[in-house]
């Protein structure tokens, strides 16, 4: 039988997300004591207890909170009928719980190895990003970088070796053109990735839509886009649009859902 540790361990491979809720303080008559845990799911599901009941469901719907928002909360639950923290339950003790996000290192996927890609995953080695490069062109999938443990992939020309996306993803779509831009696109349009940004001029932008259009996909899909991809900070070298790019994805990683 496997720990409580390995399968949370399972878990966040599986999910990328949990939150784990701990009972912290314990007293008088209450279900679990100090140090029970459990895990809840971005999917809903969950596994171990905190004790059940009405006590676990008021728990769930804080844990659900906490997905949300990003933040830890400390909170006593009364099993009580009234008063402060009263659940309205009649055991008459209480507990503390302490509910935490807890994630996997954010994923960046870079898509172009180029000017802008290269400067994207140096400035990126300083956060607490795992780093993918896709790349169709040989001669950059073979880039050697100064940056330790980046996952380099030489994909055919339709990105079909762009790994499989979690909502802990952030994918920057900057390879070498329009075309190369927009298979990549189509491959990560449908994925529940954090974050999409694609490079180029508005007329680009507007030019792979319409073409993705003509195919089928629909034109609501792309609000999800950061495009132009980064914060409009004037930039203009490829270091700077780096800094615009990574600006723009912390802000969209810190925000409360």
């Amino acid at each position: 039988m496997k720990s409580y540790y390995e399968r949370l361990l399972l878990a966040l491979q599986e999910y990328g997300v949990l939150v784990q809720a701990t009972v912290v303080k314990a007293q008088g008559s209450v279900p679990r004591e100090t140090g029970a845990k459990m895990i809840f799911f971005p999917d809903g599901g969950s596994e171990g207890t905190v004790g059940g009941g009405i006590f676990e469901a008021k728990v769930r719907e804080d844990a659900l909170t906490v997905f949300r928002n990003h933040k830890p909360l400390l909170k006593t639950y009364a099993f009580n009928q009234e008063g402060k923290y009263a659940i309205g339950a009649v055991c008459g003790g209480s507990v503390e719980v302490l509910m935490e996000r807890i994630t996997t290192s954010p994923r960046l996927i870079v898509v172009g190895g180029g000017h802008v890609g290269q400067a994207l995953i140096k400035m990126a080695s300083l956060l607490d990003f795992s780093i993918t490069l896709i790349e169709d062109r040989a001669e950059y999938a073979s880039v050697k970088y100064p940056v330790e443990g980046v996952e380099i992939i030489h994909s055919p020309e339709d990105f079909s070796a762009i790994p499989e996306i979690t909502e802990n993803c952030y994918v920057c779509l900057v390879s070498k053109g329009f075309v190369s831009d927009e298979a990549a696109l189509r491959r990560v349009i449908d994925s529940p990735a954090k974050y999409i940004g694609m490079i180029g001029s508005r007329k680009k932008v507007e030019t792979v839509y319409a073409n993705m259009q003509k195919d089928g996909f629909d034109r609501k899909k792309f609000a999800r886009v950061h495009a132009p991809i980064g914060i409009d900070i004037e930039a203009d070298t490829p270091e700077e649009i780096a800094v615009a790019i990574l600006a723009e994805i912390i802000a969209n990683k810190n925000k409360p859902e």
